[in-house]
C-alpha cells in the first residue's frame, strides 16, 4: 500500500504521467541507472545516467525541498543529471 501510494505522488510530479500505472513509472524513472557519492558536507549526491526522460524529472525537481531525512542520518538528497 505505501508503495502504491509513493507510485501515485511521483506520477502527479511529473508532467503528462499523472495517469500512468506503477509499471510504467518503475520502467521509465526508478529502474534508472547512476552513481551515489556521500558528500562531506552530508549529501547524498545521485548522479542519473543519461535518458531520454531526465528532462521531466529534472522539471519535476522532487529534490527541491532540500529537508533533511532523518532515517538517512540527517543527509540531504541533492539530484544530478548527465
Amino acid at each position: 500500500m505505501i508503495a502504491n501510494g509513493c507510485y501515485r505522488w511521483l506520477s502527479r510530479r511529473l508532467k503528462g504521467f499523472e495517469r500512468a500505472k506503477p509499471k510504467q513509472l518503475y520502467r521509465k524513472f526508478v529502474e534508472t541507472g547512476g552513481t551515489i557519492e556521500v558528500a562531506p558536507n552530508r549529501e547524498l549526491l545521485v548522479t542519473f545516467d543519461r535518458r531520454s526522460h531526465n528532462p521531466i524529472l529534472r522539471e519535476a525537481a522532487l529534490d527541491a525541498n532540500g529537508r533533511c531525512i532523518p532515517w538517512l542520518k540527517n543527509f540531504r538528497v541533492v539530484f544530478a543529471y548527465r
